[in-house]
């Protein structure tokens, strides 16, 4: 559900987004949170089948959302350390990476359910 009230929002309300970790909105910050917000809102659908599919298709897409969150924090750090991104997308790549662990976390214990 947090997935796809974030890709909600950041499809209805970029720059309110934006401003949480300082960035000026524009037409084109705002179009390209748009398009992360449609692969947030896709990414819960994604998670939704998951929890319907079998074990080897839940670990698969837990290690695809545990990259996903994993590399689009890396990013977000490497924006704060060039200065391009104020200080409040630290702790949000922080979480992310925090749940990135977990999704790793879950997709070993979905690969030993599957072996016993």
């Amino acid at each position: 559900m947090v997935l796809a009230g974030s890709g909600i929002a950041y499809l209805a309300v970029p720059s309110l987004a934006l401003g949480i970790v300082e960035i000026e909105s524009s037409p084109d910050s705002e179009f390209l949170l748009r398009t992360e917000g449609v692969a947030l809102l896709f990414g819960a659908a994604l998670v939704w089948g998951l929890l319907i599919g079998d074990a080897r298709a839940r670990r698969v897409g837990l290690v695809a959302l545990a990259g996903y969150y994993t590399l689009s924090s890396l990013l977000d750090l490497t924006a704060f350390a060039q200065g391009i991104v104020g200080l409040a997308s630290v702790p949000s790549a922080a979480i992310r990476i925090a749940v990135g662990a977990i999704c790793l976390a879950a997709a070993w214990d979905a690969g030993r359910q599957r072996s016993v």
